[in-house]
C-alpha cells in the first residue's frame, strides 16, 4: 500500500534545536578589497647603530706634461704617476640613530583586486531555536516502499480536505547539503582594533656599505710643467649590528570593505531537533 500526498501546505513550522555537524565554505572569491584609514603607531627606545667604523681611502694619480723650448731643439714629454692610496679611518662605536623613537604611517585607502581566501570549517555548530512561515512540501509519498496490513484489504482510496492542527518530530537528520556559490555582495567591517605588539629587541646582521663620490681633479699650470692631480675617493661604513630596542606597534583600521564576495558552501550532519508542526493542511491523500 502506497500513500501519496500531491502537496502539504504546514503554516509554521519551529526547531528548538539545531546542530551542524560540519560548514565547510570556499574557496572564496573577492573581486575588490579595500582598506581605508590604516594606520601604524610605532614606539621604540631608539635605534643604534653597534660598532660604527667608516674608513676614507683616497686613490690618487698625478697627470704630467712637460714642455721646455731650447735653441734648436724642443723637449715635450708626458706621463701618469699613481701615487699611494692613504687611508684614514675612524671608529665611533655604538652611535645612536635618531627618528626611531616615535614611527607612524598612515594610508587612506589601500585596493587590491581579484583576492582569493579559504576558510577553515566550522565543525560541531550549535544554534538555538529557529522558526520557518508557509512551508510548502510537495509529492510526499509514505512510505516510498509502501506498506499493507494483513487480512485488511480495499481499494484506492482518495481523501480530500485533511487538516491537522499540530505535529511533532523529534529529529531529522540530514547527511550532506551542497550549494553553488552564492554571492554575498559587499561585506563592511569597521572600526577594527588591532591588539598591540611588542618585541624586547630587533637585531639586523652586520651592514657594510660603500660609497664612491665624484672624482675630482686638480690642475696646476707652472708653464714648462703642467701638472692635473686626479682624486678618487672612496668611502666605507662598517656596522656589526643594527639595534632597535623594545619596539612597541598597535594598529588601527577605520573599514575593511569586500566587494562582489562569492563563496560555495556544504553542510554536512545537519541534525534537526524538536520539529513542532503548526496548522497542517493537505488538500488531497491518495491511497493506493
Amino acid at each position: 500500500m502506497l500513500t501519496s500526498i500531491p502537496q502539504v501546505a504546514i503554516q509554521s513550522l519551529g526547531v528548538n534545536a539545531i546542530s551542524i555537524g560540519q560548514i565547510a565554505v570556499g574557496p572564496i572569491k573577492i573581486g575588490q578589497l579595500v582598506i581605508t584609514d590604516f594606520e601604524l603607531n610605532t614606539a621604540a627606545d631608539g635605534a643604534f647603530l653597534r660598532n660604527l667604523v667608516v674608513s676614507v681611502t683616497y686613490n690618487m694619480k698625478l697627470d704630467w706634461k712637460l714642455h721646455i723650448e731650447l735653441p734648436g731643439k724642443t723637449i715635450d714629454d708626458s706621463g701618469t704617476e699613481d701615487l699611494d692610496s692613504p687611508e684614514f679611518i675612524v671608529g665611533f662605536g655604538d652611535v645612536r640613530v635618531p627618528g626611531f623613537e616615535n614611527l607612524k604611517i598612515d594610508i587612506a585607502t589601500l585596493e587590491a583586486p581579484n583576492v582569493a581566501a579559504t576558510v577553515d570549517p566550522i565543525t560541531n555548530l550549535q544554534l538555538a531555536a529557529a522558526s520557518a512561515d508557509q512551508v510548502q512540501a510537495s509529492n510526499v509519498k509514505l512510505p516510498t516502499a509502501g506498506f499493507g496490513i494483513t487480512g485488511l484489504g480495499f481499494g484506492p482510496l482518495k481523501v480530500a480536505g485533511v487538516g491537522v492542527p499540530a505535529a511533532g518530530l523529534d529529529s531529522l537528520t540530514i547527511g550532506h547539503v551542497q550549494g553553488d556559490a552564492f554571492p554575498l555582495g559587499q561585506m563592511a567591517i569597521s572600526n577594527l582594533g588591532l591588539p598591540s605588539a611588542s618585541v624586547p629587541d630587533i637585531v639586523s646582521q652586520g651592514v657594510d656599505v660603500t660609497g664612491t663620490p665624484k672624482p675630482k681633479a686638480f690642475h696646476l699650470d707652472l708653464g714648462v710643467l703642467d701638472l692635473v692631480l686626479r682624486v678618487n675617493p672612496v668611502a666605507e661604513a662598517k656596522v656589526d649590528q643594527l639595534v632597535i630596542r623594545n619596539v612597541k606597534a598597535s594598529t588601527s583600521l577605520g573599514k575593511i570593505t569586500l566587494n562582489n564576495v562569492v563563496a560555495p558552501y556544504e553542510l554536512l550532519n545537519l541534525t534537526l531537533g524538536q520539529i513542532g508542526l503548526n496548522n497542517i493542511s493537505i488538500p488531497t491523500i491518495s491511497i493506493a
